[in-house]
């Protein structure tokens, strides 16, 4: 989380609605805030001491160094992310992803559908529910070459104790992330109501230029190649 005072209420509370039958946590790192939202989910995590563990960061990290932080914090056997602007929609997403990788053990993480809404809730599209395409499972492959994986979407085994240096200095962390997941299995689709992903003017990402989007993307490409083995640059010109 970082300056969602506005948001952070309705992505907890979406999961805290889970009905999850396994044990779990949930791990809230905030990057310093500057706004109140510390002070929500401190008054969230009230009622759930056994639940939540949660901590505001002394001086702001980025994106990516809280990213890091939080995940090795983890002690679960999978991890499932949301950013506080975010929120889930189906109760049962985490019983549905963690059903699905302790039965298939050769996927690393499991993704499912997503739509785009803008800062009032308002959706503003909901194309990839209707491209039957985007629903199906995706290799190792698919995952180093670019596939389309809301990160906020995935859970994943909890595989990385030590992120790489590609992780910091790509562009784009969340395609970094799936491509070195692949070193560990592929990528499973699971059918679960849809992620509200929220699209802000002000955001990193949505306030980039198209040219700027694409030089990121290059830049987070060179730095997939440098943990893909040799095997796989044969594989992809073939």
């Amino acid at each position: 989380t970082y300056n969602q005072e506005s948001f952070i209420q309705q992505s907890l509370d979406s999961i805290l609605c889970q009905k999850f039958k396994g044990t779990w946590e949930i791990i809230i790192g905030d990057d310093c805030s500057n706004d109140s939202t510390f002070q929500i989910i401190q008054s969230v995590k009230s009622p759930y001491p056994n639940l939540i563990r949660s901590y505001s960061n002394e001086l702001n990290l980025g994106l990516s160094k809280n990213y890091e932080k939080a995940v090795l914090n983890g002690k679960g056997k999978y991890i499932a992310y949301l950013e506080g602007d975010d929120y889930w929609t189906d109760p049962n997403k985490l019983q549905k992803q963690f059903d699905f990788l302790e039965s298939n053990s050769k996927f690393v993480l499991a993704f499912h559908d997503f739509i785009k809404i803008d800062s009032n809730g308002t959706i503003i599209s909901e194309k990839n529910l209707t491209n039957n395409f985007l629903k199906r499972n995706r290799s190792k492959k698919d995952m180093i070459t670019g596939c389309l994986i809301h990160q906020n979407t995935m859970m994943f085994r909890n595989v990385i104790k030590k992120f790489p240096l590609g992780f910091f200095k790509a562009r784009n962390h969340d395609t970094f992330l799936i491509a070195y997941l692949s070193k560990w299995g592929e990528a499973g689709y699971v059918h679960c109501d849809p992620l509200h992903y929220r699209i802000q003017n002000n955001s990193l990402w949505s306030s980039l230029s198209e040219e700027k989007k694409h030089k990121n993307g290059l830049i987070t490409y060179l730095w997939i190649f440098s943990i893909a083995s040799p095997f796989t640059y044969l594989s992809l010109c073939r």
